[in-house]
């Protein structure tokens, strides 16, 4: 992976830290697509990227990632992180905000094309953080 992606990385994960939407969306390109498969949430553009991070910052007002690895081969990035933080607000109907806090692991691959994020998706296990928030009982150990 060259020098210039794994700046790129660093800066793009230090915007999600910093909850700040315009540097995050700087990383994308029009017309892009951003899915939350967790949560069954697909971005189609910008606009509809920019109304998700506005909600996933306010329901989660101290959300951050611990990078762990980052790999990448041609137009393809993979990233592996730790989410951690507190929800506690909620835009999801049917799930109350609990005011506890979660720490789950994730991953996002992502597409490239021209240094710009054309397409990404998130992967972490929802059961995972709705456990520990309490709004799912924990499975019992076997």
């Amino acid at each position: 992976m060259t020098t210039d992606v794994k700046k790129m990385v660093n800066e793009y994960m230090a915007a999600w830290n910093a909850h700040d939407i315009n540097k995050i969306l700087s990383f994308f390109a029009d017309g892009c697509v951003f899915e939350d498969l967790a949560l069954g949430v697909v971005s189609n553009d910008k606009k509809e990227l920019a109304a998700f991070l506005h909600s996933r910052f306010v329901d989660i007002p101290n959300v951050k990632f611990d990078l762990k690895s980052v790999f990448g081969s041609g137009a393809w990035l993979g990233m592996e992180w730790v989410m951690s933080g507190t929800f506690a607000h909620s835009s999801i109907p049917r799930m109350p905000a609990t005011r506890k806090t979660f720490s789950v692991r994730g991953a996002k691959i992502a597409q490239l094309r021209n240094g710009k994020i054309t397409r990404e998706t998130d992967y972490y296990n929802l059961a995972t953080l709705l456990q520990q928030v309490g709004l799912m009982p924990a499975h019992p150990k076997q």
